[in-house]
């Protein structure tokens, strides 16, 4: 089986998991930890929780606009904002065998001094977890689709979506409309959504 369908497998199993015990998942964390332990026998030190994106960001909180290059993202020689993280990591081995020995906990691929400008992450992974029915979750997906979008270290780039809430008629125009409407209209971000 290729590297495609383990994270397919994985991230079916995931679902099934939270479909059948959805109480026994608190927080994004959780969903983290449970898919990296489903990944791991087939990926193993090719995969890193919470690694560090390449370019900086910048995240405002005002609402309404959009995230845009140049305004909150910038490249790493630029020294504007921070690196961020992806919740999972999953290298190319390629890439990660040729520079295995250069690597620390202070000197990543994503380090502009390896001077790595190609793919090196086969996977990137971010979770987001609904339990209430809070706007700003919107606004927090939408960082995370233009975090990813603007990973062009990334080949594959995933926003895997649990919902643990039941919205009456507002809560679905605020928050599943817009789910949504990002699932349908990505076309660089693998947007899944399951709920249980």
């Amino acid at each position: 089986m290729g590297s495609e369908g383990i994270v397919e497998m994985a991230v079916n199993d995931l679902a099934d998991e939270f479909r059948e015990n959805s109480d026994e998942f608190f927080n994004e964390y959780d969903f983290r930890h449970r898919f990296f332990c489903k990944m791991y026998p087939e990926f193993k030190n090719l995969i890193h929780p919470e690694y560090p994106t390449r370019k900086r960001f910048i995240k405002e909180e005002a609402s309404g606009e959009k995230y845009i290059s140049g305004k909150n993202c910038f490249e790493p020689e630029i020294k504007k904002g921070i690196r961020d993280k992806y919740a999972l990591a999953v290298f190319k081995e390629e890439i990660y065998n040729k520079h295995k020995n250069e690597l620390s906990p202070w000197n990543r691929l994503s380090n502009t001094d390896l001077d790595i400008k190609d793919i090196y992450i086969d996977f990137a992974f971010e979770f987001k977890y609904i339990t209430s029915g809070n706007i700003s979750v919107i606004r927090e997906i939408e960082f995370d689709i233009f975090k990813l979008k603007e990973a062009a270290e990334a080949g594959n780039k995933y926003l895997i979506i649990f919902i643990n809430k039941i919205f009456g008629d507002e809560g679905f125009k605020q928050i599943i409309e817009p789910l949504n409407e990002f699932k349908k209209n990505e076309k660089v971000v693998n947007v899944l959504i399951f709920s249980k």
